[in-house]
């Protein structure tokens, strides 16, 4: 089962992988901050999430390294986050080809 597949109301393994991780918290607080503490989908301001546009820069995983690349990383709500992984074509998809940094 997907990280984002999973059943309502049960964490997943990622997410409790996140919680109570002193680096991950300065991430978001990061990320978080320069986006406004808001959706930079919707402008929605509960349920944010932090969601990698990518995971490697120049072939190179920055998975535990995001705050060297904080422009690969943004703020999301739970709803567009899911949007966002169900659209390949979506500017900020993973799997997109011509996804976009964050300036």
């Amino acid at each position: 089962m997907g990280r984002l597949n999973h059943k309502k109301g049960r964490p997943t393994n990622y997410r409790k992988s996140l919680k109570s991780n002193p680096y991950w918290d300065e991430v978001k607080r990061r990320i978080r901050l320069r986006d406004n503490f808001k959706c930079i989908e919707c402008g929605s301001i509960i349920r944010l999430e932090t969601h990698h546009i990518t995971y490697y820069v120049g072939g190179i995983s920055i998975v535990g390294n995001e705050l060297e690349h904080l422009n690969w990383l943004v703020t999301l709500c739970e709803t567009c986050h899911q949007k966002v992984h169900n659209n390949p074509n979506h500017r900020f998809n993973p799997k997109n080809k011509n996804k976009v940094k964050i300036k």
